[in-house]
């Protein structure tokens, strides 16, 4: 009874999704079914996870409808009939309006939904328990069982236990208002440059200091023990033509290509862990790339002339922080920067290129706006066309640099297996796939175990 106190109860209606009715069905076709109140006060995890079950039971029926009537969606009302709220179940039922809304005006998700703060997720905590962890498990291991060529894509939901923040989890940048830096404006605007590289003085050394966890080392192990990774053929558009040293690759190559991770993710937390065959999509974090040569350069030692030449903006920083009582921790960004309070940037040093001394550093990753270089995109498709399933890891799949390597396995009938905690874009484009809500960190060591 103490879980039933905790409950209202909502009609779900199923409504068609044709553009000339918008009434509601009669009232024998309204299913009565409990909403689960994420935010109660006093309500503990276990209660919470009890009360997604009985969801989960009372739903059934609705998702039967689902299954047997495509063409509808599923509208819930409260109580007081005037506001509308969508319903997320725990496992693979989601009931989406604004999703399906999009669907029908724009046929997929819009590109510009990339910075869109969507829902917030629910909190990871309430997804690892001992019962949903075994069947989990059982479910991946049936789905890896038969494979041989499996490819991992994985994403910053990987590292939020490492200490890294992603942009669209329960503890999102973008529910915080991020806006991370656009690259047409690093390039264009000395003001932008300043501004992200005062952050970056604040933010990096925790970023780089951040040690891989158990999700980063199941990965590894993985790929060790010969679950994940792809071979294929070589091809020169995997290689840069513009950069000698990759050229030089291709002309000894022995022919072959072998690729077990495609990451999103710049913080090289998987080649700290171990991971051989990974294609870093995004770029590196921890190089700095000079925009008029093209010479690279470490960024720990940029960091350090970095602080060097701006040793008086960063005391100022902290006289600002003392003199406001601001005691609170700056807090880390997914890009590597800070939010810090003292928003002024007009007396930062930025050091130029140390071999040209005429151009300027930016990092060696992909902002928003740029293009993943082609080559290295040439070869993530090469391993999508060879391998027999595609394992998504902590991703949202809202980027389309990622999303397409998952449009082209579905093309190909690939089955895909998605562990994410959130909606992806796959489901939202209503793409065939297996769905796992869970925390990865949790479920990947238990995998390894199960497989080994």
């Amino acid at each position: 009874m103490t879980v039933l106190a905790m409950m209202i109860h909502s009609f779900i209606y199923v409504v068609p999704c044709s553009n000339t009715s918008s009434s509601l069905l009669s009232c024998n076709q309204k299913i009565r079914a409990p909403l689960l109140l994420t935010e109660l006060p006093h309500v503990t995890s276990n209660e919470k996870i009890k009360m997604t079950r009985m969801i989960d039971v009372a739903l059934t029926a609705t998702s039967l409808i689902l299954s047997s009537r495509p063409s509808h969606v599923v509208h819930c009302f409260s109580c007081n009939g005037l506001s509308k709220r969508n319903v997320h179940l725990h496992g693979n039922v989601s009931l989406r309006l604004r999703a399906h809304s999009r669907r029908r005006h724009q046929g997929k998700l819009s590109p510009s939904s990339t910075h869109s703060v969507g829902e917030r997720p629910q909190n990871p905590e309430l997804l690892t328990s001992s019962r949903y962890l075994k069947e989990n498990v059982d479910k991946l291991v049936k789905w890896f069982n038969g494979k041989s060529n499996v490819l991992c894509l994985t994403g910053a939901g990987v590292s939020t236990m490492s200490g890294i923040p992603d942009y669209r989890g329960h503890n999102g940048s973008y529910h915080k208002g991020h806006k991370p830096m656009v690259h047409d404006q690093f390039i264009s605007s000395t003001a932008s440059r300043q501004r992200y590289w005062g952050r970056s003085m604040v933010g990096w050394k925790e970023f780089a200091m951040a040690s891989p966890n158990d999700a980063h080392f199941a990965i590894a192990e993985l790929e060790k023990l010969g679950f994940i990774g792809v071979d294929f053929e070589d091809n020169p558009k995997y290689h840069c033509d513009r950069n000698d040293d990759d050229l030089m690759r291709w002309a000894f190559t022995d022919g072959a290509q072998k690729m077990s991770i495609i990451t999103q993710n710049v913080d090289g937390l998987h080649r700290k862990a171990g991971s051989k065959h990974l294609t870093e999509l995004h770029g590196r974090g921890d190089r700095v790339k000079c925009m008029s040569c093209g010479a690279y350069h470490c960024r720990h030692e940029y960091h350090d002339l970095l602080e060097e030449v701006n040793c008086e903006w960063l005391e100022e920083l902290k006289k600002f922080n003392t003199d406001n009582k601001n005691d609170s921790k700056n807090e880390l960004r997914p890009d590597g920067d800070a939010n810090i309070s003292r928003e002024v940037y007009d007396d930062v040093i930025v050091p130029q290129c140390n071999k040209c001394n005429t151009g300027f550093y930016k990092p060696d990753v992909v902002f928003f706006g740029d293009s993943v270089p082609r080559h290295r995109v040439e070869r993530c498709y090469g391993a999508v066309e060879a391998c027999d399933g595609l394992f998504c890891i902590g991703t949202s799949l809202a980027v389309h640099s990622a999303f397409r390597f998952v449009q082209r396995a579905a093309q190909n009938g690939v089955p895909i297996a998605i562990l994410n905690v959130g909606e992806t874009r796959a489901e939202v484009n209503e793409l065939d796939v297996l769905k796992i809500e869970a925390p990865a960190s949790h479920v990947l060591k238990a995998l390894v175990e199960e497989l080994k």
